[in-house]
């Protein structure tokens, strides 16, 4: 990672500010919209009701001018290409966005752990499933976790979580709780199934190159956060909160309320954290991805050494391979601004596994890996020849915002900026990248962000870390948002676990060694802002004796507690001839002698 220069003192955006509040899941409820006069709208479904209410909010901010220099760096060479491309790409988004609607939550596709084991890759089912993965970027691993373990393991959370008297991790996303070492937590992430289902899940990408620099049979333990919906404090709800953004919620800077001190926050650049929180309340149905935001265009980030967006910088965005390289983006820089919650390792799949009943509504994203992906890294790059005119509510039909909605979106109304300016829809330093209707009509979000099925306790959710995702800040209850559980049982509560596969590599060695001492400190992963936050109270003797008795010596390996063995062949899920298993057992024994070699030095200087 790239060294981290020291923090401006002006509140205005500045390319290089190391900020340390998450980019994290706390996105405006789906479907939440800002205030405005009534409209007379189209019927539900229609593409000119996904955007033109949602019209006005918060711009872009303006980067410094360096991004104007990065941008007109990937276009040189490709403004031909890249402009044809374009074309192609709305006409995609468009099929893609009548197939997601068409199908809804049925397009995800689920295979049950018991199939996993017994037939793994080369199984009929799993074939399927491998395909629907790869073709939607998300997957349900059913049963993971036996169901009588989920709930009590969520039953111990709750009384950890009463015990600790940890407070929510963002004021306007109470639901995500600062934990990471609760016995649910270890338990899950030290649990054999989830070990499976990880390698299971990694192994349905495309090897090719990445052979020998990552080890997917190896899934390290990445300690996240969790999120716990339900209780009776009777505070207010988020989506209550939502609607009265002047509320003690979000109070201005310094608390003040009067004249003067509006006039002085207006004249000072709005910052990043400002931005976010006017977005989230004015731009409609509101998704992020993961792992960084202006990183993606960056030299320095993921668009360095042949960049992993390459072709699709280049007018090819259909020969882009969400599943392939691997070790390519291992090797990327993908928090450049030292943002709080920034993941520094590969998660090849965002996780989080149910410990109990998620019902549809509480997570939802949008699967097209491809062609998604394509539009939010190349839409900085284009603009419309004609905007929609802002008094189009209250001066037209139903009719004719129709037709003005339909002469805005076609293609030849949109025209590649070969002279480009310094905005990035949607991407802020030290945030992740945020995916809107405003800036991205093209998405249709409306029609694409589709709800999951439900998940039942022990089940298993994976996506692709390029896809954009909600999850709901409140599970629509007036008890929502409050600090502690209620006393158990509770058949209210409800709780998600956040639980990323990610692969050995030389880099997440690294990281479990910095996250080790965190552990032993009861304090958050190294990800996470550990300043004026109290350590969790805990017992690192139990805590360690809780992983091993839940998942063994491997369990403990996965959190750099012990050495891997080189010469015991890991097991395998998937494929059942020893042929194949000592061919991948080769391939991972690199990196596993590294991995050991920075976790416990003295093992190579004793041999």
């Amino acid at each position: 990672m790239a060294p981290q220069p020291p923090r401006p003192s002006s509140r205005g955006v500045h390319p290089h500010e190391p900020h340390r509040r998450r980019g994290g899941v706390t996105q405006s409820p789906a479907g939440k919209a800002p205030r405005a006069p009534p409209t007379t709208a189209p019927a539900r479904g229609s593409q000119a009701h996904d955007a033109t209410s949602f019209w006005g909010g918060s711009e872009p901010v303006p980067l410094p001018p360096r991004f104007a220099r990065i941008k007109r760096a990937i276009l040189a060479g490709h403004e031909d290409a890249l402009e044809a491309s374009w074309g192609r790409l709305l006409a995609a988004l468009r099929r893609d966005a009548e197939h997601i609607d068409g199908l809804g939550a049925h397009l995800v596709p689920s295979i049950e752990f018991g199939d996993v084991l017994a037939g793994g890759d080369a199984s009929q089912t799993a074939a399927r499933f491998r395909r629907d993965v790869q073709r939607y970027g998300v997957g349900v691993v059913r049963k993971v976790v036996p169901r009588g373990e989920a709930e009590a393991a969520m039953e111990d959370t709750a009384r950890y979580v009463r015990e600790q008297g940890c407070e929510s991790a963002e004021a306007i996303d109470p639901a995500c709780r600062n934990l990471f070492w609760s016995p649910a937590q270890v338990a899950m992430r030290a649990h054999p199934n989830v070990r499976k289902a990880q390698s299971f899940m990694m192994g349905l990408w495309d090897e090719g190159e990445d052979e020998g620099e990552i080890s997917t049979q190896h899934p390290i333990a990445y300690a996240d956060r969790i999120r716990v919906y339900g209780g009776g404090s009777g505070s207010r709800s988020t989506d209550d909160a939502a609607q009265h953004p002047e509320s003690e919620q979000h109070p201005p800077p310094n608390g003040s309320r009067d004249a003067s001190s509006r006039e002085q926050q207006q004249q000072q650049p709005p910052s990043p954290e400002d931005w976010i929180t006017a977005l989230q309340s004015s731009a409609g149905i509101t998704a992020q991805v993961d792992n960084g935001s202006l990183e993606r265009w960056e030299p320095d980030g993921y668009s360095g050494g042949g960049g992993i967006y390459a072709s699709i910088f280049a007018g090819g965005w259909e020969r882009h391979d969400p599943w392939r390289g691997a070790a390519r983006r291992a090797a990327a820089t993908t928090d450049l601004y030292n943002g709080h919650g920034a993941c520094s390792v590969l998660r090849m799949f965002q996780g989080v596994l149910a410990l109990s009943v998620v019902e549809p509504g509480m997570i939802r994203l949008l699967p097209s890996p491809r062609a998604a992906t394509a539009y939010y890294l190349l839409r900085p790059f284009f603009a419309p020849l004609r905007s929609l005119p802002g008094d189009m509510d209250a001066t037209m039909t139903a009719e004719e915002r129709e037709e003005a909605w339909e002469r805005h979106m076609a293609p030849s109304n949109w025209r590649l900026a070969r002279d480009p300016d310094t905005v990035m829809h949607g991407a802020v330093p030290g945030h992740a990248q945020r995916v809107t209707e405003r800036w991205h009509p093209h998405l249709a979000l409306r029609r694409s962000m589709i709800t999951l099925p439900t998940l039942q306790a022990g089940d298993y959710i994976l996506w692709h870390p390029d896809l954009p995702y909600h999850i709901s800040p409140s599970d629509g209850s007036s008890s929502s948002s409050s600090v502690a559980p209620p006393p158990l049982p509770d058949r209210s509560l409800r709780m998600l676990v956040y639980i990323p596969a990610a692969p050995l590599t030389q880099t997440s060695a690294l990281y479990l060694a910095r996250q080790r001492k965190a552990f032993r400190r009861g304090q958050p992963g190294p990800d996470f802002d550990a300043r004026n936050r109290p350590t969790e109270r805990q017992d690192v003797a139990a805590a360690e004796a809780l992983m091993e008795r839940v998942g063994g010596v491997d369990a403990l390996r996965a959190m750099g507690l012990v050495a891997w063995d080189v010469v015991t062949r890991p097991s395998r899920v998937g494929g059942d001839e020893e042929e194949e298993e000592e061919e991948e057992f080769g391939k991972a024994s690199g990196i596993v002698r590294l991995a050991n070699s920075i976790l416990f030095p003295e093992m190579s200087l004793s041999g």
